[in-house]
């Protein structure tokens, strides 16, 4: 279920995924795009307490979507996960993740089908 996939990203807490709950293995790390992706946040007013927390969750983002999952979903989850998150801060943090660690599929490019229901 996507609550156990995605975890805590972090206004102050510190963000984990749990890999043997992931579809895909991680995006590469590229310290250019972690530190731009950092950068982001921090631009857009999203505060971690972890950096390698927040970008594990952000590339878990990516993990997701290569599984189908749906945005809204996501997006969902990571508000529940993350009560820090005031207003769009979830959709903000999913669409800087998205942008860093896929930014295919801010196109439809290679997406996969999403589930129905």
């Amino acid at each position: 279920m996507l609550l156990s996939v995605v975890a805590a990203v972090g206004l102050a807490a510190p963000a984990y995924a749990d890999p043997s709950q992931s579809p895909s293995p991680s995006p590469t790390s590229d310290p250019a795009v972690d530190a731009d992706f950092l950068a982001q946040l921090k631009q857009a007013g999203l505060n971690y307490s972890d950096p390698a927390a927040a970008i594990s969750a952000a590339k878990t983002v990516c993990e997701l979507v290569d599984s189908g999952e749906q945005d809204t979903n996501i997006v969902n989850n990571l508000q529940l996960r993350n009560p820090g998150f005031s207003g769009n801060g979830a959709a903000r943090f999913t669409a800087i993740a998205a942008n860093a660690y896929c930014p295919h599929y801010l196109t439809g490019e290679g997406r996969p089908p999403q589930p129905g229901g």
